[in-house]
């Protein structure tokens, strides 16, 4: 049997890594050893965050264990500099494999992370970085809204439902008003790269890439019109929680004229 290192982040990209694996190997042939670090502590970290970091992660852990039924599964949380956690964890729990994505955030799609080039360089396994290419027929597999207004519902990240929507994008510059009244979500707004043939640029310079909207929020985020190769540029919205449901309206109105 397989023993498969999964470290993971609470991230829609980060959870590929997972579906890979539960992908490609059955329960009979591999134990999965599932890791969440907590980089955001300093060197000089009191006993007492350190202790409610680990907390925070072993709940999440619970989770993503809870997900991964009929699997041998054994959790690991950590705090401290990820890429090297992540190489001490395989060399501790004797680990074949590593499985991970290029990087864990969703607005560095073309590029390796600079803690996954770490893993590839220091690791004592192999190492599987899955591959996130657009499908052949260019598909998209949440929901997509073609209305200027709407009340959206997305399921968690580890749920069998949509987790994530695309909103309109249209050919004037535009303000995208969200009242989030549920959970946490994150927009995206990126450009397409035909070298790529996926939507994995930033967009137009001085325009968001990301914004954090949690319950309780009301946000605009205005949005230059651009497209490359006649594709648009892309709106999505994805919910950040990996089990809670987050819900959210969005209105979309034509930004005022420049003077």
């Amino acid at each position: 049997m397989k023993k498969i290192l999964l470290p993971l982040e609470e991230t829609d990209r980060s959870l590929k890594a997972l579906h890979y694996v539960t992908r490609n190997y059955s329960p009979d042939e591999a134990e999965v050893v599932v890791m969440m670090v907590d980089d955001t502590l300093g060197y000089s970290v009191r006993s007492d965050a350190e202790a409610a970091a680990l907390a925070a992660l072993d709940e999440k852990l619970e989770v993503i264990k809870a997900s991964l039924e009929g699997y041998k599964v054994t959790t690991k949380s950590a705090v401290g500099k990820t890429g090297v956690r992540i190489t001490r964890a395989a060399r501790e729990t004797g680990a074949d494999m590593i499985v991970m994505t290029k990087s864990s955030k969703d607005d560095m799609l073309s590029s390796i992370g600079s803690t996954t080039e770490y893993v590839l360089n220091n690791a004592p396994c192999d190492v599987v970085i899955v591959c996130e290419a657009v499908n052949s027929r260019d598909e998209y597999r949440g929901l997509i809204y073609r209305t200027a207004t709407a009340v959206v519902n997305l399921r968690g990240l580890l749920g069998d439902k949509q987790s994530e929507c695309l909103l309109p994008s249209v050919n004037v510059d535009c303000n995208y008003h969200f009242d989030v009244t549920v959970g946490k979500v994150r927009f995206y707004h990126t450009a397409y790269n035909p070298e790529t043939r996926n939507w994995d640029l930033p967009p137009m310079e001085g325009q968001e890439v990301a914004r954090d909207m949690v319950a309780g929020e009301s946000v605009d985020i205005l949005v230059k019109a651009d497209s490359t190769d006649g594709k648009a540029d892309r709106i999505r919205i994805v919910n950040r929680d990996m089990k809670k449901e987050a819900v959210f309206t969005f209105r979309i109105t034509a930004a005022p004229k420049e003077q």
